[in-house]
């Protein structure tokens, strides 16, 4: 297995899990999610935390996706 050096750490304040998946920084903070300020375009998020983003952003996923 490939050794993962470069392993981030979810942005979310006062979380130091290991970043599972990266969201667009303009969709999370829609959410009540406090990210770091040090991010840049994208946040990354632990398993947790990105179940958490999912669950309160569905309505307006599944809206954009009807194409309200």
């Amino acid at each position: 297995m490939a050794e993962n050096s470069g392993a981030k750490t979810c942005d979310v304040s006062g979380c130091s899990k290991e970043a599972e998946r990266s969201v667009s920084l303009k969709q999370v903070r829609s959410s009540s999610l406090s990210i770091r300020p040090e991010c840049a375009r994208s946040a990354h998020l632990c398993k947790d935390h990105y179940r958490e983003f999912k669950k309160e952003t569905k309505k307006d996923r599944k809206l954009e996706q009807l194409g309200y």
